[in-house]
């Protein structure tokens, strides 16, 4: 008898009304291109959870949600995303990755820069920079349970608000089978080449802080504007 395909979803991770429709909104853009692919939220009880799959209630106890709910993704192969994202093309393909890798992620853009290279315990390559912990893409085995349990453990001990110097750290120290994304699978800014003809490849995922609950009437236009 032949083995069921994995599952494949989306999760998010919102607290806050503001937060949890933008990551509607960003589970809409997956729906548009890939619509058998179902999403999944983590939020507070009581949120408005209507356009996802399923959705979970976010432990007290969870220090770092973004952290601590991964490894309890409902799917056997997971896509995290940030709230601030939005889905342009068919992923099945990025999901093909995982047949042989157990965790795929995109550089930061701006890894050079100082506070992407802040060090927790261990002095790490310059060469080996952080990865953007918005776009995550992993699946569901021993190898990434423990790699989730690490990460957990170190951001707890480290103190720190951010996520990204302990997930460098405990990468790392890793044995995990990971690959790094084309940065189409997480761009940080909107180019030319969205509007204007051009060989470049486009981009698959958009990634950018204009995509957040906006305050002013601008930021909000131009949210909209790129839906």
């Amino acid at each position: 008898m032949s083995e069921s395909p994995p599952s494949r979803g989306v999760v998010y991770v919102a607290w806050g009304k503001a937060h949890v429709d933008v990551a509607r909104r960003s589970a809409a853009s997956v729906k548009t291109h890939n619509p058998d692919l179902p999403c999944a939220i983590w939020c507070a009880e009581g949120d408005d959870v209507s356009g996802f799959d399923q959705s979970f209630v976010i432990p007290a106890d969870m220090t770092r949600p973004k952290v601590g709910a991964l490894k309890f993704s409902p799917y056997d192969e997971t896509l995290y995303l940030d709230n601030d994202t939005m889905i342009r093309a068919d992923l099945s393909s990025l999901f093909d990755l995982l047949q042989k890798f157990d965790l795929c992620g995109a550089h930061v853009m701006l890894w050079h820069r100082p506070r992407h290279r802040r060090m927790w315990r261990t002095e790490v390559p310059e060469t080996f920079p952080e990865i953007n912990c918005g776009v995550l893409l992993y699946r569901r085995n021993a190898a990434t349970d423990r790699f989730f349990d690490d990460w957990q453990a170190a951001y707890d001990a480290a103190g720190m608000k951010i996520d990204q110097p302990t997930f460098r750290e405990t990468l790392w120290h890793s044995d995990l089978r990971f690959y790094v994304l084309p940065p189409q699978f997480n761009k940080r800014v909107f180019e030319a080449s969205e509007l204007i003809y051009s060989d470049q490849p486009k981009p698959r995922i958009l990634h950018m802080p204009i995509l957040r609950p906006q305050k002013t009437l601008f930021k909000r236009w131009f949210s909209n504007l790129i839906r």
